[in-house]
């Protein structure tokens, strides 16, 4: 049990606090961090979910309950932490919605596939893809719809129709290849298309760039973050790091997701927040201070409950 924790946490905590250092000693800057996360989000981890979803078989891919509950554990603690932000802690609009994204985006690409490539194989990439389709599709476009009602609620600015900023949100989002490679991943394996070894090969040389960059680029993001707690904190990091987890093994005794699924689930569930998350509060100018702060502590926090997780389901 002691392997199996630390073969699947100590790599991921080992890179990130490289990544840390070499902010600390100056050999990197905190800005440099962006083109690190350039080359995951937009090549490595592309690649790295589409090579998942190339070597799935159809039957593991075409698990509807499986979807059902990664959509419940993601989208409800969205909804639940945007009715806290907006009722309990009476945010506005803007405010209440970065603080659902902080709470219900999970790091998938930085923290989340590194641990599960580790626990589950090539197979464990399922439900950083089957996630990162429903974060792209629905929390991000949601996301974008409800700051832009705030905005205008705020400004008293002339009105956008929703379905158009839905509409042009979808758009970018399945334009974006880290939707439609693992799309066009999945399309193969459903259609029982075998690539040649030396294509395989080739995606799997920028694939396995993925999970250590993505990680050395979170601890180099991490550098200089300010350590807060306050309520918002500490509601985020017992919405994100405890509640959606629950939430996630509740989907799976609602829609009968078992065995390594339902691991991978609950697993996800618990992975920090998404420093992706602090950059749409920046963008948005609000609640910047707060997402930095979970997102700090959350990514310490998770290193413990993915080892607690990892120990009871081997």
């Amino acid at each position: 049990m002691l392997d199996t924790i630390l073969n699947g946490l100590l790599p991921v905590a080992f890179v990130i606090v490289l990544g840390w250092f070499a902010g600390r000693i100056g050999l990197l800057k905190h800005d440099d961090a962006g083109v690190l996360a350039t080359l995951v989000i937009r090549f490595a981890l592309p690649f790295a979910l589409f090579e998942g979803a190339v070597k799935t078989s159809p039957d593991k891919l075409h698990n509807v309950g499986f979807a059902l509950c990664l959509t419940l554990g993601l989208m409800g603690t969205y909804v639940i932490a945007l009715g806290v932000g907006r009722f309990v802690f009476r945010h506005d609009l803007r405010t209440a919605t970065m603080q659902a994204l902080v709470c219900a985006f999970p790091d998938m690409a930085y923290f989340g596939a590194p641990i599960l490539a580790a626990m589950f194989g090539a197979e464990g990439f399922l439900a950083v893809l089957v996630g990162n389709l429903i974060t792209s599709i629905l929390m991000l476009p949601l996301t974008i719809v409800l700051t832009q009602l705030g905005t205008q609620g705020q400004t008293g600015g002339e009105q956008t129709s929703i379905v158009r900023v839905f509409g042009q949100s979808i758009a970018r989002a399945v334009i974006n290849p880290i939707v439609w490679l693992p799309i066009l991943g999945m399309v193969l394996s459903f259609s029982h298309v075998t690539l040649p070894g030396p294509v395989l090969n080739s995606i799997e040389l920028i694939a396995k760039a993925a999970g250590g960059t993505s990680l050395f680029a979170l601890g180099l993001m991490l550098y200089g973050e300010r350590f807060m707690i306050n309520a918002n904190v500490l509601t985020n990091l017992g919405i994100k790091n405890f509640l959606q987890p629950g939430l996630m093994a509740l989907g799976a005794v609602l829609f009968g997701v078992t065995g390594q699924p339902a691991h991978q689930a609950v697993i996800t569930g618990a992975v920090p927040t998404a420093t992706a998350a602090a950059m749409f509060a920046l963008k948005n100018k609000t609640y910047t201070a707060d997402a930095t702060a979970t997102i700090l502590i959350s990514t310490i926090l998770g290193v413990v409950t993915e080892g607690l997780l990892i120990a009871y389901f081997f």
